[in-house]
């Protein structure tokens, strides 16, 4: 009689975990019994506006002779940064359907919160999307798209790149030469001139000098080439001296010129980039030591 009861014990349970499976199978390919849009193929490179709108941002870009601007000011923007924006939208694919109940605030897609983001290729709009947040995990970007009330997720973090003000977005790089290609590099300033030069043997000398420079040049050499500010200025200091640092190379002349330290910084200016900067003390200052400049 236990003999029966343990069998049939057997196969009531075997029969449970056959309905639980068979829900588990059902209720998982229910999941993904529906379509993601499929996007338009869109050419990255040939993508030459960016606009973009969201809280308290509000972006628009345009590519000339291969290099991003920032509208209407006309800097340039920080060709890296802009480079991985028009990639990720061009090509943008939904990986999976979150929602279709309408709870936009939940995702940050209601009208308050998300980024809408226009790709065009010269009038002609290519990509529109809306962005909100990002994933629990950080993998995932919530999205939509015009005439579609659903949610999907893309991989990326894509608000990290488009809630940026422009002064983020702006290029930071001032100056780049080959660095194998410097040839000569003089100092100016208001009592006097110093020049260093590169012989046929890679060696760096001083004019006027027989003390050893080759060490030290070529220890600020990686400082100049490339030189990144830290900040923007409005205008650059309106009387005082400043160091002009001529850059000789392969590829031609590079000027930079640099005043006297603030509380920001040093003010600064590259022929390569032409708006007003502010340098680090450090950078700065070991740089100009190289010419023979002496700081307390």
């Amino acid at each position: 009689m236990n003999k029966l009861k343990t069998w049939r014990e057997l196969i009531i349970l075997a029969a449970i975990a056959a309905v639980l499976l068979l829900y588990i199978i059902y209720r998982t390919a229910g999941n993904i019994n529906y379509e993601l849009p499929v996007l338009q193929q869109v050419d990255s490179e040939s993508i030459d506006h960016i606009t973009i709108e969201g809280p308290d941002t509000s972006l628009d870009f345009t590519r000339q002779d291969e290099a991003w601007l920032i509208n209407p000011e006309g800097w340039i923007a920080n060709q890296s940064m802009l480079k991985t924006i028009t990639s990720a939208v061009a090509n943008l694919k939904p990986a999976d359907l979150i929602s279709s109940s309408g709870a936009l605030s939940k995702y940050n897609l209601d009208e308050t919160q998300k980024f809408t983001v226009k790709i065009f290729s010269g009038s002609e709009l290519q990509r529109e999307i809306y962005v909100g947040k990002v994933s629990s995990s950080g993998i995932y970007t919530y999205v939509m798209f015009p005439g579609n009330k659903n949610i999907y997720s893309v991989r990326g973090d894509l608000p990290s790149r488009f809630g940026g003000q422009k002064s983020a977005m702006r290029e930071k790089q001032i100056l780049s030469v080959p660095r194998d290609g410097i040839l000569k590099m003089s100092m100016k300033t208001d009592d006097r001139v110093m020049t260093m030069f590169k012989d046929g043997s890679g060696i760096w000398h001083a004019e006027g000098r027989d003390d050893e420079v080759d060490s030290s040049i070529k220890a600020a050499i990686p400082m100049l080439s490339p030189l990144r500010c830290t900040g923007f200025l409005e205008s650059l200091p309106a009387s005082g001296f400043s160091w002009t640092i001529d850059i000789q190379t392969t590829e031609g002349n590079v000027l930079l010129e640099v005043w006297p330290e603030t509380a920001e910084g040093y003010p600064a200016r590259s022929s390569q980039n032409g708006y007003p900067v502010l340098l680090t003390s450090y950078t700065t200052e070991k740089i100009l030591e190289t010419f023979g400049v002496v700081f307390e």
